[in-house]
């Protein structure tokens, strides 16, 4: 009676998680260049709202106390170190951490005046990913005269 009832439970056999195993081994497989795709898509266009934020930021703040902000990198001129809102007395309003896996080119500084519109003319910033890919699209950020930015995917050879 007791071998009977040790017959009767169910379970799986070897074979059959074997081949569970090996079904999974695929279709991660098949997956995984869609997924590295999608993540570098998705740290550009969260370096891009980043950048969008910081500058909305830094027009308002502008035009709030009546003076100059700069929104420049954290070092140097590479935008993927991070960036500083910084006031006309030097004083940082607001930091952003270096960002992994993204790549920037354009200008090197945006000055706002006390009124929030732009010190020079219109200016872009161009966020791509660190490594070349085809299938992510590229994120253009203009700030016109007035200072307001707007973002934008890349469509050409240069930021429209």
């Amino acid at each position: 009676m007791r071998r009977d009832a040790l017959r009767d439970q169910g379970g799986f056999t070897l074979i059959e998680v074997l081949i569970v195993i090996v079904m999974i081994g695929v279709l991660l497989a098949i997956a995984a260049p869609s997924f590295v795709t999608f993540t570098a898509s998705q740290r550009v266009k969260t370096a891009s709202f980043d950048l969008y934020a910081a500058l909305t930021f830094a027009r308002s703040e502008a035009i709030k106390r009546r003076q100059a902000v700069t929104v420049a990198p954290a070092t140097g001129t590479d935008w993927a170190t991070g960036w500083k809102v910084k006031d006309s007395g030097g004083t940082t309003l607001r930091s952003q951490d270096a960002l992994s896996g993204v790549a920037f080119s354009g200008d090197s500084s945006i000055p706002y005046r006390l009124d929030g519109r732009l010190t020079g003319g219109p200016l872009r910033i161009e966020i791509s990913p660190a490594t070349a890919n085809s299938d992510v699209k590229n994120r253009c950020i203009r700030i016109e005269l007035t200072g307001l930015p707007k973002s934008t995917i890349k469509s050409g050879a240069s930021c429209p």
